[in-house]
C-alpha cells in the first residue's frame, strides 16, 4: 500500500467494537488517557509497550501492531523523500 492508515485508525476500531471507551482501553493497557487519544487520532504511533497492550485484550498480538506501525511510518518516509510532480517537470524539460 502506498500510503496506508495511520494505525491509530485500526486502534479505534478495534475499541469501537469492543465498546469501550477510549480511556477505559487506556486504563487497561497501562498508558496516560491522553497518549491513548493522541494515537487514536493519528498524532503518535504504537509503542511496543502499546502493542504488547493491545495483545493482553485479544486484539491480534504485538507484531502484528509494530509491523503495522513500521509500515506506516516506511509509507511516511517515501512520501517525504519521492519527488515532486514539479520537480519530475524540471528534469524532463
Amino acid at each position: 500500500m502506498i500510503n496506508p492508515p495511520h494505525p491509530g485508525e485500526s486502534v479505534r476500531e478495534c475499541i469501537d467494537e469492543a465498546g469501550m471507551t477510549v480511556k477505559e482501553c487506556a486504563m487497561r493497557i497501562g498508558v496516560t488517557p491522553n497518549n491513548m487519544y493522541r494515537l487514536v487520532n493519528g498524532h503518535i504511533g504504537i509503542s511496543p509497550k502499546v502493542s504488547l497492550g493491545l495483545e493482553s485484550l485479544g486484539w491480534s498480538n504485538a507484531e502484528f501492531w509494530m509491523r503495522l506501525q513500521a509500515q506506516y511510518d516506511l509509507a511516511q518516509l517515501r512520501l517525504q523523500n519521492s519527488p515532486s510532480e514539479a520537480d519530475i517537470a524540471v528534469v524532463e524539460s
